[in-house]
């Protein structure tokens, strides 16, 4: 048996805002939290292909289990 430990929080975030940096993200389009095993992403991009691609991220990480993705597509 294998007991998981509770992720934190700034870590999941720390590690999906260095992930969608690496790719093509500003820090000023994207706000990215997480509370417990879940993530929220807020701001905006161009294309819904990068709205999909900030999700996946998100999705990525390791200790997320739900991401709300609230990213607008202008």
């Amino acid at each position: 048996m294998t007991i998981k430990r509770h992720p934190n929080a700034s870590d999941i975030c720390a590690d999906i805002t260095d992930a969608l940096h690496r790719r093509w993200y500003d820090p000023k389009t994207i706000a990215v939290s997480a509370s417990g095993w879940g993530v929220h992403l807020n701001g905006t991009v161009h294309t819904w292909y990068d709205r999909q691609m900030a999700g996946w991220t998100a999705w990525s990480a390791p200790g997320a289990t739900t991401v709300d993705n609230d990213i607008r597509v202008v």
